[in-house]
């Protein structure tokens, strides 16, 4: 006979998994017993023989089976005792596998395993805030059957036990865990995977049966109703309705605690081969510790400040965010389909540590002086001779030789001379390549029909700036030995001449043989280099319907796209993949033509977030205040910045002139088009709107637990304020907690979002709102690598140069804390 015991977190989804395999030919399962929950928990082991009673008289209907039972017996004999029931249970109806599911047996998952050596624990996790709020619903709506006691944080604890104990048993061979969101997903694959653990085959009735088996197993308590209906996801999330604010940002606070203890943890050392890391499906996140020589990476501020032109270049670099403090030597990366790929890796890496990597290899050179930026410079671009300003102005004489282009496009790598080009056009594009791989374009002015090689150089050196660094140790350094049997160049050389030489079934078509052969890959979308535009990233499988669909709609490359109804092993977005001349021009300024202060400058950038403008509203702010603050902005020289603008000054370490602020709102309301709108028309201020895609037109039911019901803009009302210069972003799908959620989720949360906007608005969309203000690296990642180019979380700082563009700052505004505000920020 085979035990099974079915554990997790009360309201995960143990009953309807029960349901599924109790619908199997072989098995036969019961309505919790808890039986080891009172046998061997102090305050219920003497309520043991009533709650026997009531198992075998009231819910299996069989009083019989209780004349064995005896209290005075040893723990032993009565576990001896209830063991043998179930196994003539099962062997009445010929069955080989009994499954017991009570959620609290798994704070005795060692004492069973001790009385019963072969047992087997199926664990089932599911997403944190669906599972506490759903338990904070049931333990309030039914108080008097749960018992007291289950406020927030015993259901917040319960959810916290419950997953960190069911991941101490991931390497025990008789221990499965199981998403509740993959089984919901996909139930015949989880399904199969379940009984080739159990040792059965599986069986197509359990998704047919499983119905009838949910009525009877859970025993028509109130908070199974429904249980019986279809498997399948829903858009509906408790925690709308149950939680305030502030009650879920102290979930998530847990949430973040425990991501951190469970994901999946690795030591990398970068001068070996860094390779595909496999990682049991269970886990959504990668921890890499990484190594150089044995010894952990870091990036320290003083170092960085002996390097003037290095700090410039570094500081307006969006993935060195946070270079003011020593850095750790950990990345984290998303798991898709199972994998965290050596591309992604590598990729991310290098956008971390590459100038630490970079100054180990001269280090090992004896002959090489301490490494700067210039020496950098001179490497890759092998003028050894030249000082920092000679790589920088168009007009350095060089010598080179002379070609003719016929077209608009010219491809170069850096680690070969570059050179003249005659043309008959006013500018040309240049591909820039890094030991093969594409890594920008970059456009140069045509003078006389002549374009100098030092006009090219120059043009790559100043609009590319640090990502050249980070390309060249990706591709040069990292997976290789740094000795110095060649110089920087000549590996950079090497590496593109490999690339060139590999062969076909090695390539995915377009990606030089940087991606398999089999996966998707979406291509290079518009932006500045050095941002997530730059940035490989691995998507989730899952998520290629809605990924396809987003960037049908904006018009972006999509290679290999499986047949209908199949999945692909790998979707990437791949940055190398430039299929078309872009629109954006690298380090443009775009700042509105107006008078100045010409005493002031935006070193630091004010990131204003509204919610409502309106008479009346919980925690709105009247019309009639808001008229004060912008009156109050207007009159003290402020002016609207675009994102634009605060990106190009990041990317160029230069101020913005004057004195600039960001305003934006979050929602879409409506009364945002009646009151908010005709006061920043008035003041010329202008603003970003946050929309969630899929309640346009409807009401802010997101807020249930906290505020008033309330109309949201449609499609007619979002399109008139579009024309007259608003911009919108997202705020994801539907308004979940995104760290709460799997990459799958996540993605889906943000391409929905995205294609939804950019179709109704017809242009692409940028920004992107985490839902209350809560991002991870994990989540910035897959955000960015979803298409946006800048987000914006809630912090209650300003936005400095040292910020990523992905996890920008933003000030909540109340009536009453603006003047607060004002008084504590000099940037106000």
């Amino acid at each position: 006979m085979q035990r099974i015991f079915l554990v997790g977190a009360p309201r995960s989804g143990t009953t309807i998994l029960q349901s599924l395999l109790a619908a199997h030919p072989e098995v036969i399962s019961f309505p919790e017993s808890k039986f080891f929950h009172y046998l061997l928990y102090e305050k219920f082991a003497a309520k043991l023989p009533s709650r026997m009673e009531a198992f075998f008289n009231d819910e299996i209907n069989r009083p019989e089976l209780l004349q064995g039972f005896d209290d005075n017996q040893s723990v032993e004999a009565k576990v001896s005792w209830f063991v043998g029931v179930l196994d003539g249970l099962a062997a009445e109806q010929n069955k080989s596998i009994w499954l017991e599911k009570t959620p609290e047996h798994i704070y005795f998952i060692e004492d069973i395993d001790r009385f019963l050596p072969d047992v087997k624990f199926i664990h089932i996790l599911r997403n944190s805030m669906d599972c506490i709020a759903s338990m904070y619903e049931a333990t309030r709506d039914f108080n008097e059957l749960w018992g007291g006691g289950w406020d927030l944080d015993r259901c917040i604890e319960g959810w916290k036990y419950a997953v960190l104990t069911s991941h101490n048993y991931l390497d025990k061979s008789n221990h499965i865990l199981v998403r509740y969101e993959d089984l919901v997903e996909n139930k015949k694959l989880v399904l199969e995977d379940i009984c080739n653990f159990i040792g059965i085959e599986y069986d197509a009735g359990m998704l047919i049966n499983y119905k009838e088996k949910a009525a009877k197993l859970s025993l028509n308590l109130p908070w199974h109703q429904g249980i019986a209906r279809d498997i399948q996801s829903t858009k509906v999330h408790k925690y709308h309705r149950v939680f305030k604010d502030s009650e879920i940002k102290n979930i998530l606070t847990h949430i973040e605690w425990v991501n951190s203890r469970i994901a999946y943890k690795v030591t990398v050392e970068v001068s070996e081969l860094i390779s595909d890391i496999k990682v049991p499906q269970i886990f959504n996140r990668v921890c890499c510790t990484i190594k150089l020589a044995g010894v952990e990476l870091e990036v320290r501020d003083l170092e960085l400040n002996t390097i003037p032109i290095l700090w410039l270049l570094l500081r307006q670099y969006n993935s060195m965010a946070g270079l003011l403090f020593l850095r750790k030597s950990l990345i984290e990366l998303p798991v898709c389909d199972g994998i965290v790929t050596g591309t992604v890796l590598a990729d991310a890496i290098a956008a971390q540590f590459a100038w630490p990597i970079l100054s180990r290899f001269f280090q090992d050179n004896p002959e090489t002086p301490q490494l700067e930026w210039t020496l950098f410079l001179q490497e890759i671009w092998n003028r050894p001779n030249w000082v920092e300003a000679n790589f920088y102005n168009p007009e350095t004489v060089d010598e080179a030789v002379t070609i003719t282009l016929d077209g608009d496009l010219i491809a170069v790598e850096v680690s070969e001379e570059l050179t003249n080009i005659k043309v008959e056009l006013a500018e040309i594009d240049v591909l820039v390549t890094v030991g093969g791989v594409a890594i920008a374009i970059v456009t140069v002015t045509v003078e006389n029909n002549f374009v100098s090689a030092q006009k090219v150089r120059s043009t790559i050196t100043r609009n590319i700036g640090f990502e050249l660094c980070v390309a060249t140790v990706r591709e040069a350094l990292l997976g290789k030995p740094l000795d110095n049997k060649q110089s920087l160049r000549s590996r950079l050389t090497s590496t593109a001449q490999q690339r060139s030489n590999l062969p076909d079934w090695l390539n995915a078509k377009g990606s030089r043989g940087i991606y398999p052969q089999d996966a998707v890959m979406f291509g290079r979308r518009c932006g500045a280099t050095g941002t997530s535009i730059s940035r490989r990233a691995a998507l989730p499988a899952q998520a290629l319907r809605e990924l396809t669909k987003s960037a049908a709609i904006a018009g972006e490359v999509i290679i290999q796209i499986p047949r209908e109804n199949e999945l692909p092993k790998q979707v990437f977005y791949a940055p190398e993949i430039i299929w078309q001349k872009s629109p954006y021009r690298e380090v443009s300024h775009s700042v509105k033509t107006q008078i100045f202060d010409n005493d002031s400058i935006t070193e630091q950038l004010s990131i204003l977030a509204y919610r409502r403008i309106s008479p009346d509203g919980l925690n709105a702010i009247t019309p009639q205040v808001f008229e004060q603050q912008l009156q109050y902005l207007k009159e003290n020289g402020y002016y609207s910045a675009t994102w634009e603008d605060w990106q190009n000054a990041k990317l160029t370490k230069t101020p913005l002139p004057g004195k600039a602020v960001l305003i934006t709102f979050d929602g879409g309301y409506l009364d945002f088009l009646t009151y908010a709108f005709p006061l920043l028309k008035r003041f010329d201020f202008t603003a970003t709107v946050f929309l969630v895609a899929e309640s346009i037109g409807k009401t802010n039911s997101w807020e249930k637990a906290e505020f008033e019901q309330v109309q949201l803009m449609e499609w007619p009302e979002i399109r008139q304020l579009r024309d007259a210069g608003i911009e919108f972003g997202s705020m994801s799908a539907t308004y979940q907690p995104l760290t709460s959620l799997s990459p799958t989720e996540i993605v889906r949360e943000a391409a929905k979002s995205r294609a939804t906007l950019e179709r109704g608005l017809g242009k692409s969309v940028r920004v992107f709102a985490y839902p209350y203000g809560n991002v991870d690296e994990i989540v910035a990642h897959l955000i960015g690598a979803s298409g946006y180019s800048f987000g914006v979380s809630y912090r209650w700082t300003t936005s400095n140069f040292h910020d990523s563009l992905m996890s920008l700052p933003r000030l909540q505004v109340t009536a009453e804390n603006f003047w607060e505000l004002v008084r504590r920020c000099v940037y106000l």
